[in-house]
Order: C-alpha cells, then structure tokens, then sequence
C-alpha cells in the first residue's frame, strides 16, 4: 500500500465540487469502518449502518428486523459469500421507508445476522448501506471531514490525479456498482487489480499478489507472522490469515506510504473473479485522512491522500 523508494505524493485535497451535493451525512468510524446515522420505519431511533462499497446489497441485522416488525415470511431467501468460507442466509424483509440525513426513500432491505462483525465492547453494527442505493449516486467517502457526500449522477467532476476509468470495464451485471482500479504493489511494481471497499477495516492481499511479491506464508518468510484470529466474514468461520507491511501502493497519482495489511485467500477473490490474478481488497484503512470518489454506476474513481 506503500512505495518507500518513491517521495509520498501528498497532494491536496480537491476545492468543493462546482455542484453542491444533494445531501451531506455525518460520518465516523466504526470497528475500522465508515458508518452513518439512518432511521428506519419512520421511527427517530438512530441506527448505526456501515457504508459499505463493495457491498451489493443493503443489510439489516435480523435483531433490528424483528424489534421494528419488518419481517417478511414470504421473502425470497438467498446465501452470500462474504470474507469467510462460510456463506451468509439472506432473507428479504418488507418494505419501509429509510431516512439517511436529508435522503428519504422507499426500499426493501434484506435481514441477516450481522453479529460477526461486532468488535470487542463497539456498538453493535445495525445494518449495511450497499452499492445497491449507493451506486444511485456519485458519492464522495471524505474521511478528512467526516462526511458522505451524495451528488445526482453526472454532477460531480471526476477528473485530475488519483482519478481512473473502472478497471474492469467488462464486470459482469452483479458487479456493476462495483469500483475497480489499477494498483501497482511494492518496491517491484506488482500490477494488481483492487476493488474499493469502505467495509473492509484492513487491506488484503490475495495469494497471487503474495506470490508476485515474493511473499511466503509457508513459516519460512521473517517478514510474514500468523494472524491469530484469522478473518472472519458475514457466515462466521475463521479463514486463515497472516500480516505483512507492504512497502508501498500507488495508482494514478494516489501513493501510500508502507502499511500493515492481511494476506489471505478469501473466497470472496474467487467470488468477484479475482482469485487467478495478483489482486486485493483495499479497505478503509488505506483510506484514513483522505477521500473516495465513485461515479454512479462505478465507471470512475478517484483516491486522494490527505494535504500535507
């Protein structure tokens, strides 16, 4: 995530988009994750959701679900393949209104047991915003403020460093709210593809990234240690895990210094078609202090470090 060869590129934050946004959130960090107020079911209740956005769905926890009525005994019933081998029961519940600041809408959620993603003595974690809602929008992840900006789709100027077309221009329909982009990983240059994901507390290697590095997870590399907990997804199992400081990331103009970050082989490369190729999952972690931005429809974004 990190070039130590290469001078940090701290260039500035962006002036405010010419366009306004339609509506600012409030933001903090939760576990690791950027997470916003939203009422559900017209009640003023806050409650905590996670903006996920490499999530394609928008969750809710079943003990939400069943305290606000929103159970649907007819709704259809799918899995999820999250960070674990263990797959996740989805089950739709009915329809309500949702309230995020000044965005009000109508949409059907989906109910799952969000549990596992509860760390140590945090407020448990109330439910997911997906790219199912978020994809609606060009939207603005800036964690130097605090804030998830939501602009309609074409008013928000994405262009100038740390910009880039998707790069997986060819994504299948299910990935189609989804951002990928180009990094180039290490003092080597390794080419990796990297989805962008809010939801993601830490940055993870897949093992061909590793291997492209000259990493090794066999006991034998001094630069490696065991994650003891492993990583552990939606459905729950541990998957095996290890850390590593890579010395450095870049990606059109966007650098990162050297940092800790998690190499496994979670099924969920394998899910997004990721698994044959050096790539990783780029988590807010990488992202502190700096800004995202992800065109409606996820055909551009841009990464941009903090000033200096």
């Amino acid at each position: 995530m990190r070039l130590t060869l290469l001078p940090l590129l701290a260039a500035s934050l962006p002036a405010l988009a010419a366009n306004p946004p339609e509506h600012v959130l409030p933001m903090w960090m939760q576990g690791g994750h950027p997470a916003v107020a939203v009422s559900l079911d017209g009640r003023a209740e806050p409650l905590r959701f996670v903006v996920d956005s490499a999530a394609g769905a928008t969750l809710v926890d079943g003990r939400v679900v069943r305290r606000y009525g929103l159970d649907d005994p007819d709704g259809a019933v799918s899995h999820a393949q999250g960070a674990s081998a263990k797959a996740a029961e989805l089950r739709r519940m009915r329809s309500t209104s949702w309230q995020l600041g000044g965005w009000q809408l109508q949409a059907s959620g989906t109910q799952v047991d969000l549990s596992s993603l509860v760390k140590d003595d945090e407020p448990a974690i109330d439910g997911l915003i997906g790219n199912d809602l978020t994809g609606r929008w060009d939207t603005r992840w800036d964690f130097g403020r605090s804030e998830l900006a939501l602009w309609t789709a074409g008013r928000l100027a994405f262009g100038g460093s740390g910009c880039q077309a998707n790069a997986l221009p060819d994504r299948s329909a299910g990935l189609r709210q989804f951002a990928f982009i180009t990094l180039s990983l290490g003092e080597t240059g390794v080419e990796a593809i990297a989805v962008v994901d809010t939801g993601a507390a830490q940055t993870v290697l897949n093992a061909e990234a590793a291997r492209a590095l000259g990493v090794r997870t066999d006991g034998s590399d001094a630069r490696v240690r065991v994650r003891e907990k492993g990583t552990e997804g939606l459905g729950g199992g541990k998957q095996a895990t290890w850390l590593y400081t890579l010395p450095g990331m870049i990606s059109a103009g966007w650098q990162h210094p050297p940092m800790e970050i998690r190499i496994s082989e979670l099924s969920v490369f394998k899910a997004i078609g990721l698994d044959s190729r050096p790539a990783l999952i780029l988590g807010a972690d990488a992202m502190r202090g700096g800004q995202v931005d992800i065109s409606a429809g996820a055909t551009r974004i841009c990464l941009r470090r903090p000033a200096s």
